[in-house]
């Protein structure tokens, strides 16, 4: 009777400590395939832009940009998302005397557009900007995505006061014209001295063939290496001017651009 009970214990106990193996195997197991299947289906922000639009055949963004015009009707912001939720907050903030300020006009909660056949979709949103608020709060401005309450991405975008492009592009105007000017008179200038020099040559030579005196001719060597001297500077102060002429024209072509850049803007 002892054996049998002292075998029977055996057998429980190793049956006991089975169970509890298989438990906690379960268990682990179990927990990896949480784990897998919240990786498998983790919501991630693959790409986020500034941007006019979207198109409905591709949902990719149409317009990428990073600014706006204060005059422009409004901004748009394009995510895309991976195994995404069913909605998406927007939410825009402006700097206020060096405080985030959020722009309250800007919340916006919207569905998210899926890709059919795919495992992503997008959301978009738009905040206005003429004759709001962010017309009149030029500057850096934040776009902030939401999902499930949480901040997942952050996006910095710049509104531009229309008004200050177009006061730029006219002072360039103005500086290219007063650069242009003073090429026109560096260009006379240099023509004139050419012209002198060429004579100078020549009545060097001239006096090379007669009999002058050694003072005479000191002197005449002494004016030649001055207008050699006024010749190569005045070449040096074209090449500068030059480069200052094409310099105030690449800027004022990039504020052209600029402007061609923005022309879906409403002026």
């Amino acid at each position: 009777m002892k054996v049998t009970f002292l075998k029977s214990s055996i057998i429980d106990s190793i049956m006991s400590k089975v169970k509890t193996g298989l438990i906690a195997l379960t268990a682990i197991m179990a927990a990896v395939m949480i784990l897998g299947l919240a990786s498998a289906y983790a919501q991630t922000i693959e790409e986020v832009t500034m941007c006019y639009g979207y198109s409905e055949a591709t949902l990719s963004p149409l317009g990428f940009t990073r600014a706006f015009l204060n005059t422009n009707e409004e901004a748009g912001i394009w995510a895309k998302i991976n195994n995404p939720p069913d909605d998406v907050t927007f939410k825009f903030y402006y700097d206020d005397n060096g405080v985030e300020k959020e722009y309250t006009g800007g919340y916006s909660k919207v569905d998210v557009i899926l890709k059919e056949g795919t495992n992503w979709g997008i959301a978009f949103t738009t905040m206005d900007i003429d004759g709001q608020t962010p017309s009149f709060n030029p500057g850096v401005w934040t776009a902030k995505i939401f999902i499930d309450g949480e901040v997942i991405e952050i996006k910095e975008f710049n509104i531009i006061d229309y008004s200050v492009i177009v006061s730029s592009i006219a002072s360039i105007k103005e500086s290219v014209t007063e650069i242009v000017e003073e090429k026109d008179q560096v260009v006379e200038a240099y023509n004139d001295l050419v012209a002198d020099y060429g004579v100078l040559v020549q009545q060097y030579e001239d006096l090379e063939d007669t009999t002058v005196s050694e003072v005479q001719l000191m002197q005449l060597n002494n004016d030649y290496d001055d207008l050699q001297d006024d010749y190569d500077s005045l070449k040096a102060s074209q090449g500068t001017t030059r480069t200052m002429m094409y310099g105030a024209i690449v800027v004022a072509l990039i504020a052209v651009v600029v402007a061609v850049y923005f022309g879906m803007m409403k002026k």
